[in-house]
């Protein structure tokens, strides 16, 4: 009895792990379906309730149309503005490029930091006394030099995200455009 209680234990197994399993294009497949259903849009007017909504409606794009003036009625704002004319649309995209230059400047600082360690525990390391100072230094003194460049170029980043701050504070716009 005990020879065939291992190999029944073994084929319900694996019966059980076949009979259950998906394969991965059946999951790419409803996840593709699913990602169809959440990008059409449901239109709801005033005039009409949630219940009595339409089925769900793609819009298709539509050209801008221009003003007498050459510009595009999508550069018109229509919501709030500032004392200057800008809306939020304007301040976010100032904010998020100052953010992207400040990120980039801190993450160039790190790995010039990083490489700049590298190159110490290179000349502790490295056994033949005669030549380690003269290979590695000059390596380590153009490393720092673009790493003191980088941490300027940081705290000139970080600075310009604070000057935005104080000019959309003086030109009346809400604190929130800056988010």
């Amino acid at each position: 009895m005990k020879r065939f209680g291992l190999p029944v234990v073994v084929i319900l197994l694996i019966f059980t792990v076949n009979s259950f399993g998906q394969s991965l294009a059946e999951i790419a497949k409803r996840e593709r379906e699913r990602q169809k259903a959440a990008k059409t849009k449901i239109v709801v007017t005033n005039n009409e309730s949630v219940a009595a909504a339409p089925a769900p409606v793609k819009t298709p794009p539509t050209a801008p149309a221009t003003t007498q003036a050459g510009s595009s009625a999508a550069a018109q704002t229509t919501g709030p503005t500032d004392n200057n004319g800008h809306d939020e649309k304007y301040w976010r995209g100032l904010f998020q490029k100052a953010r992207d230059d400040a990120k980039r400047a801190q993450d160039r600082a790190v790995l010039l930091d990083l490489r700049m360690k590298d190159l110490n525990t290179q000349l502790l390391r490295q056994s033949d006394v005669y030549n380690r100072e003269n290979r590695i230094g000059p390596e380590m003194a153009a490393a720092q030099k673009d790493l003191d460049d980088a941490n300027k170029e940081a705290a000139a980043a970080q600075q310009r995200i604070t000057d935005l701050e104080d000019e959309l504070r003086k030109s009346g716009g809400p604190a929130g455009w800056a988010r």
